[in-house]
């Protein structure tokens, strides 16, 4: 019944390294702060880096498919969800490309990422980024800036 944020912790499923995720105010306003209900309602799962790499694995030897990590954590915590839940159906959602995280997937799968048309031009670009203070305001006169350039 207690809510404690914590420090995010690096993961190769990084979208998912979030302490103190910002959504969870909305999630309690849906369950109009009902942590019965929402007990009853939502389920979360632990994944190790080292299980979503076995996930891959497994699932590209088993199928052929390709999971990007976070697809990794998903499946994983689908069928563990699933084995305690007999009878039970799910899907689960890839949120990302597998060749957006190539040391990751290379490494699971043991051969090279295949690389669709649509995406092989952004290797060629140059990477760019900008150091900004975290601070709202310098965010957004850069923003203005870029926009006005």
């Amino acid at each position: 019944g207690s809510y404690e944020p914590l420090d995010a912790q690096p993961t190769i499923s990084n979208a998912m390294d979030v302490g103190s995720p910002s959504n969870f105010v909305r999630i309690m306003e849906l369950f109009v702060q009902d942590t019965t209900q929402l007990k009853n309602m939502l389920s979360g799962y632990t994944v190790s880096d080292e299980t979503t790499k076995a996930t891959i694995e497994r699932v590209y030897k088993e199928t052929g498919y390709i999971l990007d990590p976070h697809g990794a954590v998903g499946y994983i915590a689908l069928e563990d969800f699933l084995q305690s839940h007999h009878g039970k159906k799910g899907i689960f959602l890839e949120t990302a490309h597998p060749v957006k995280f190539p040391d990751v997937v290379v490494d699971a799968i043991g051969q090279k990422l295949p690389i669709p048309e649509s995406v092989a031009p952004l290797f060629e670009k140059e990477k760019k980024s900008v150091l900004l203070e975290a601070d709202y305001e310098v965010f957004k006169d850069w923003m203005i800036r870029r926009a006005n350039s």
